[in-house]
């Protein structure tokens, strides 16, 4: 009877120790009684030692732990510490003026107001808000142009509370990129890293002010995702005096309205692009997110720290796209190719003439990369710096020809 209870009491600690998650072989041997020799036997710990056996059994149930809080700070983590001091809020109030009809005025005889008398000028204070960042230490902005684009005040908040007033050191609407400076002390700066050193799949951060008014708080958000595609062409329908928007970053981090002029920030905490623009039907962000690389934003800010501007490239000659020409044009231009574009202008002064580039010559390549419209020129042209060179492949009567000049600014 009493070996059947003993094994009873076994069947019993092993279901309940599986229960529990675990199975302890040594306590169901201390059921069997002392019935092995001696050298089997367990003995009880002693007080010393069960103290040992309790901080190792307590480290045990503490160790999983500690490699689970280490991982939640990862290098994103700390890449947004290192950047997101940085980030500022641009508070934007810009004048609109409006015609408004006098609510009192009525002409008896021009009921509908045919004649548009009565109409009154009136000034609108409107508020709009974007983002931009600290790339020095002397107190320098950088934003996208379209946020402080006709602003009649503009003032930064930092994320410690700090409002602080600007002054617009300088502004490039063709790269839709300003500069912005403050006369603050002990502004953090962003480091700047390396655009063309991105890889495809890599994680980066979205830094801004998504809907800022909203919230009415200066401590930047962030968004992660990866860099979907580089060098990436975009073309705004709706985009003011044609921006030129080229060698863009592609990513799927969200970016909203707000967030333009905010970095766009690598695992390495290093800022390598500005968030300027999506694509999107409603307004919000679909994953389809661009950054203008901050390789280019540098010449730029390098152009407008020195000059006040960017000086604007210039070439000289004027194009027109060869497919658009009607055939018996082509015949009488003699051309031999239906791609590229034709030079139809080019004035006797510029570089490109001096060079040897001739009205009548079909432009087939810039730079090695081939060009099908007149918008590859413009690319082009407005991608160079004044005094970089630039070269142009043509085609004339059959025959290809290079010619080779240097970039100069457009004074007129």
């Amino acid at each position: 009877m009493s070996l059947r209870l003993s094994h009873i009491t076994l069947l019993t600690a092993v279901v309940l120790a599986v229960g529990a998650g675990h199975i302890q072989c040594v306590d169901a041997v201390e059921l069997l009684g002392d019935s092995g020799p001696s050298e089997e036997r367990q003995t009880a710990p002693a007080p010393a030692q069960r103290e040992q056996l309790a901080a190792n059994s307590s480290s045990e149930v503490s160790g999983p732990r500690d490699p689970i809080d280490a991982s939640r700070r990862n290098a994103l983590v700390e890449a947004i510490e290192n950047t997101g001091p940085a980030v500022v809020t641009i508070n934007v109030i810009s004048i609109q003026r409006e015609r408004v009809m006098d609510p009192f005025y009525f002409d008896f005889f021009d009921p509908f107001g045919f004649q548009r008398r009565g109409r009154q000028l009136r000034e609108r204070r409107v508020e709009s808000v974007g983002t931009g960042f600290f790339f020095d230490d002397r107190g320098h902005i950088l934003t996208n142009n379209h946020v402080i684009e006709n602003a009649h005040e503009i003032a930064v908040s930092l994320p410690d509370g700090r409002t602080l007033d600007v002054e617009l050191v300088g502004q490039d609407n063709i790269t839709d990129l300003a500069v912005l400076r403050v006369d603050g002390e002990n502004v953090p700066s962003a480091p700047l890293g390396d655009s063309d050193d991105l890889y495809i799949g890599e994680w980066v951060i979205a830094i801004g002010n998504p809907f800022g008014i909203l919230m009415n708080d200066p401590q930047p958000s962030v968004s992660v995702g990866v860099v979907s595609a580089k060098n990436r062409r975009v073309v705004p329908q709706a985009a003011p005096l044609r921006r030129l928007y080229q060698d863009m970053i592609q990513t799927d981090a969200a970016i909203n309205p707000g967030n333009s002029g905010g970095p766009l920030v690598t695992a390495r905490g290093e800022v390598v692009g500005v968030n300027t623009m999506i694509f999107s039907d409603g307004g919000g962000s679909v994953g389809l997110g661009f950054a203008i690389p901050i390789n280019r934003a540098r010449r730029v800010v390098d152009e407008i720290l020195e000059y006040g501007r960017r000086r604007n490239p210039w070439a000289g000659f004027h194009v027109t796209d060869v497919r658009g020409l009607q055939d018996r044009v082509a015949q009488h231009l003699d051309l031999q190719t239906g791609q590229g574009v034709l030079v139809e202008r080019i004035l006797e002064d510029s570089p490109a003439y001096r060079a040897g580039l001739r009205v009548g010559d079909v432009i087939t390549a810039i730079d090695g990369e081939p060009v099908v419209s007149s918008a590859d020129v413009d690319y082009g042209v407005w991608s160079k710096f004044v005094g970089d060179t630039i070269t142009i492949e043509v085609d004339r009567r059959g025959q290809t020809r290079e010619f080779t000049f240097e970039i100069v600014e457009l004074t007129r």
